[in-house]
């Protein structure tokens, strides 16, 4: 039997104060703390981006076809409230982003004096390397009104989070119709233009959501952070835990570990209605100098 410290991870929520789950599992060889976890080697870090940025010009060098890499992603609040889980969680989303395993990027497709068209998709760390190629099933289209360097708040869309690499993936989700992948309903994003549009900086999600059901079907892999996918194993087509079916010993239920320490409240809705924990984040992104490989070629 595999013992884990208290905390999991994958695109991924982590839980400061594990006893409560490792209360109900059978017995380790090595003493469970049962006191409050905390991590104060992660806490230190700093994971927000520019919350006030100074936006002059107007833009003229934005142009069709400039990509971004996310290089900040941040949860501000879980159904309204400072969730405990959201400061590690933050640092794990760092620690991803840095080892090139969490990829969020978007390429500009059009644009105009007021409003800015965009593709964003999910990348992949190709094995091996410290290459990233793009996942073309996961992209989605977002217009944002322009005004000058500012982005508005965008359209409405969903979209899906992928993390780790491309044979091991950091989330399994085998039974959602994006694979391997935590989704987000109803998201909106902005931000501005700067650094003659070498970033995009105060970005904000002002709304987004979290499927109840959703969650309850999304598995993640236990690792610590800064660890690379390759540690999660395998995916086992053969495993029969519900509800990691097909997934390997290594990932656990993501919905159940949240619950574990509080469940939210569900205050927003799916697509279709159904129960949701409402979601606020800030992020960044930084200019590629060219867009990635397709995945699947």
């Amino acid at each position: 039997m595999q013992c884990y410290v208290g905390m999991f991870t994958a695109s991924r929520l982590v839980f400061p104060g594990l006893a409560a789950v490792l209360s109900v599992a059978p017995a380790c060889s090595n003493p469970v703390d049962t006191a409050e976890n905390e991590l104060p080697y992660l806490s230190e870090q700093d994971t927000t981006p520019d919350a006030e940025v100074e936006v002059t010009g107007e833009c003229d060098c934005l142009t069709v076809g400039t990509w971004y890499r996310f290089d900040t992603l941040a949860l501000v609040t879980i159904d309204g409230e400072e969730h405990p889980v959201i400061p590690t969680l933050n640092n794990l989303w760092k620690s991803d982003i840095e080892v090139l395993e969490l990829n969020v990027m978007m390429e500009i497709t059009d644009l105009s004096a007021t409003e800015v068209k965009v593709r964003v998709l999910n990348g992949a760390r190709v094995d091996g390397t410290q290459t990233i190629c793009g996942l073309p099933d996961s992209a989605v289209e977002l217009t944002f009104p322009r005004e000058g360097c500012r982005l508005g708040t965008s359209s409405e869309s969903s979209f899906n989070v992928y993390a780790g690499t491309l044979d091991f993936p950091k989330t399994c989700s085998l039974q959602l119709p994006v694979e391997n992948a935590i989704p987000v309903a109803k998201a909106r994003l902005a931000g501005s233009v700067v650094e003659e549009c070498g970033r995009i900086a105060g970005g904000t999600v002002p709304n987004g959501a979290l499927g109840q059901a959703e969650l309850g079907k999304v598995c993640t892999c236990l690792l610590l952070p800064g660890a690379q996918a390759e540690q999660c194993g395998a995916l086992d087509a053969s495993y029969e835990v519900a509800p990691c079916l097909g997934c390997n010993a290594n990932y656990q239920s993501l919905g159940g570990l949240l619950n574990a320490f509080g469940e939210p409240a569900w205050n927003c809705t799916t697509e279709d209605g159904a129960p949701a924990a409402c979601i606020t984040a800030t992020w960044s992104a930084v200019r590629l100098e060219a867009g990635p490989a397709d995945c699947s070629q």
